[in-house]
C-alpha cells in the first residue's frame, strides 16, 4: 500500500544516500492506487445525468466532487478566476495528461480497465461537451459543469474556447471519435485564425484580433500538423507553417528572440521574451517537426532555444533570467506591480512557479532542452538542459516560490507547515532529470528524480489519492496531479524509457 497520510521526510540531493531497491514498486503502486480512486470515485456521478467524464477536483477524504470546493489558492493560482479549476465539473483538455497516463498505465499492466475509462471519457465528451459553434467546452475557460449536465465557467458556460500548453493526445482522441477531432482541429482554423495570410490568430474562438499568445499559437500549429499526418492535405500543413511563422516573423533577426504576444501592442508581452518561448510554444514547434519531419519547424524551435540559453543565462548567478528585451537584455528583478504588470516575470526565474498560466515556464522549458536534444542531437541543446539542471538543483528542496509567496501564505496557513509545490512542479522535474539521465547516463540526475518522487509521494499521497498540493485536501486536475502520475510511472519503468509528458 502507498502512505495513507503525508510524512516528512528530508530531501536527499543528487550524490546522496543510495536509493531503495523497492522504491519503483512503491511509485507504481501510487500511480495505480490513484488511477484506481479515479476509475472508481472520480467520474461524473452527479446531476442527473451520469456520465463517464472524469472530475477536476475530487476531496480526498471523503472521495467526492463538491460542487463548492474551497477556495485556498483559488484566486491566486488561477489569477483571479477561481472558476479555472473546473469546480464540479470536468474537463477534457486538462486531463490531456491524465489521458496519457491511463493509455501508458494499460499498456504497462496489460489491463484494459484504464484504456476503456480514457475512451469512454473522450467519447462522451466530444459528443456532449460542445459550444454552439461545434468547438469543444474545455480549455481555460469553459467545462462541462457535471451538476447542471451543461457547460460551465466563463459567461455560465458560453465563454470562449481557447486551450493551452499540454501536449493534446490527438492520436488517441482521433481513434476514439476521428470526424469529431477533426471537425475541432478544422474550427480552430475557422474561429481562432484571424489573418489566414499572416498567421494572426487569437486564444479565444471569437474570429477577432486579441492575445496571440505564444502557447496558444504552438497549440494551434500542433493540431494543425497532427491532422495533416491524417489527411496528407496539403493544406493542413500550410495552415501550421503560417500560424509558426506569425511569431518566427516578429522575431528579433539578430538576437532570435521573439515576443511572447506581437499582437498586443504597447503591453510588454508584445515585446519581451519569456520562457513560454522556449518552453510550451518550442517544444509544441518540435512536436510540429516531430509529426511531419518538415524542417522548417525545427529550425524555428532550435533558434527560439540557443537564443534563449544565449541571453537568458546569467552565468555569474548560474541562474535564468525570466524576461528578456528582443535585443537580449534581462529586466532586472521589480516590485509588485497592479493589473496585468502583476504577472511580469522579472528578475531570475521562479523555478517553484505558482501560476496556472502566466508568463513563467522554467521547468517546462528544462524538458523542451532534453526533447530538443533526444529529436536532434544536438550538444548545444543539451548543454542548455544542464544549465536548467544546475538552476532548479540550486532551488531544492521544492518551496513556495517567491513572487505569490505572502498571498499563498495567506490563503493557504498550512503551507507553512507542509512547505513543498504543486503535483505539476513535481512531475515535471521528476521527468527532466529522468530524461537528463537517459541522455547523459550521469547517476546524479536519476538521483535527483528519485529524491524528488520520494518527496512527492511523501507529501501528496492520502487515502490512496495524490493530491494537488501538501496543503490542500484535493485530487486536482489543474494543480497537475496527471503529471506526477505519469513522472512516478516514467521512473518506476526504468531503465525503460517511455515518451516524454511535456
Amino acid at each position: 500500500m502507498i502512505l495513507m497520510t503525508m510524512m516528512t521526510v528530508p530531501f536527499i540531493a543528487a550524490g546522496g544516500a543510495a536509493d531503495d531497491a523497492n522504491q519503483p514498486v512503491v511509485w507504481r503502486q501510487a500511480v495505480q492506487s490513484c488511477l484506481d480512486n479515479v476509475i472508481r470515485h472520480g467520474t461524473d456521478r452527479y446531476g442527473k445525468v451520469k456520465t463517464p467524464m472524469l472530475m477536476s477536483i475530487v476531496d480526498v477524504r471523503t472521495n467526492t466532487s463538491p460542487q463548492t470546493p474551497e477556495l485556498l489558492d483559488g484566486q491566486i493560482r488561477a489569477e483571479g478566476r477561481p472558476q479555472r479549476r473546473n469546480p464540479g465539473g470536468s474537463n477534457l483538455w486538462t486531463d490531456q495528461p491524465l489521458l496519457r497516463t491511463l493509455y501508458a498505465f494499460s499498456k504497462i499492466t496489460d489491463d484494459s480497465r484504464y484504456a476503456k475509462a480514457a475512451d469512454d471519457y473522450v467519447r462522451y465528451a466530444f459528443e456532449h461537451a460542445r459550444k454552439p459553434n461545434g468547438m469543444m467546452a474545455w480549455g481555460s475557460h469553459i467545462f462541462y459543469d457535471a451538476y447542471n449536465d451543461r457547460r460551465g465557467g466563463d459567461g455560465n458556460g458560453d465563454g470562449p474556447h481557447e486551450i493551452l500548453v499540454h501536449f493534446a493526445e490527438w492520436e488517441r482522441m482521433w481513434r476514439v471519435t476521428p470526424e469529431r477531432v477533426r471537425q475541432e482541429i478544422e474550427g480552430i482554423w475557422r474561429y481562432h485564425i484571424v489573418d489566414p495570410k499572416t498567421g494572426e490568430h487569437n486564444r479565444h474562438d471569437d474570429r477577432q484580433r486579441g492575445c496571440d499568445f505564444a502557447f496558444s499559437g504552438g497549440e494551434f500549429a500542433c493540431a494543425f500538423a497532427f491532422l495533416y499526418t491524417k489527411t496528407k492535405d496539403p493544406k493542413h500543413l500550410a495552415w501550421a507553417k503560417t500560424v509558426v511563422g506569425r511569431h518566427w516573423n516578429a522575431r528579433n533577426t539578430q538576437t532570435g528572440l521573439t515576443p511572447d504576444a506581437p499582437s498586443t501592442g504597447g503591453r510588454y508581452d508584445a515585446h519581451h521574451c519569456f520562457t513560454t518561448i522556449p518552453g510550451p510554444h518550442a517544444a509544441l514547434v518540435l512536436k510540429c517537426y516531430e509529426l511531419t519531419g518538415d524542417a522548417f519547424f525545427k529550425e524555428v524551435a532550435l533558434t527560439y532555444l540557443k537564443a534563449y540559453v544565449k541571453h537568458g543565462w546569467d552565468a555569474k548567478a548560474r541562474r535564468f533570467y525570466a524576461m528578456l528585451t528582443l535585443d537580449g537584455k534581462p529586466i532586472m528583478s521589480q516590485g509588485s506591480s497592479s493589473g496585468y504588470d502583476a504577472y511580469k516575470p522579472t528578475g531570475h526565474v521562479e523555478i517553484w512557479r505558482t501560476l496556472m498560466f502566466s508568463y513563467e515556464f522554467p521547468i517546462l522549458t528544462a524538458q523542451t532542452y532534453v526533447y530538443a536534444y533526444e529529436l536532434t542531437g544536438d550538444a548545444e541543446l543539451l548543454d542548455g538542459a544542464g544549465k536548467w539542471a544546475e538552476n532548479i538543483r540550486a532551488h531544492l528542496p521544492p518551496t513556495v516560490g517567491r513572487r505569490w509567496r505572502k498571498q499563498i501564505l495567506e490563503a493557504m496557513p498550512a503551507v507553512k507547515t507542509t512547505n513543498g509545490t504543486y503535483a505539476e512542479n513535481y512531475g515535471r522535474a521528476i521527468s527532466f532529470f529522468l530524461h537528463l539521465h537517459h541522455a547523459t547516463g550521469e547517476a546524479a540526475h536519476l538521483s535527483t528524480a528519485r529524491a524528488l518522487a520520494n518527496e512527492a509521494a511523501a507529501k501528496l499521497s492520502q487515502n490512496g489519492w495524490l493530491k494537488g498540493h501538501p496543503a490542500k485536501p484535493y485530487y486536482e486536475a489543474t494543480d497537475g496531479v496527471s503529471f506526477l502520475l505519469y513522472a512516478l510511472l516514467e521512473l518506476s519503468a526504468h531503465p525503460k524509457k517511455l515518451p516524454s509528458n511535456l
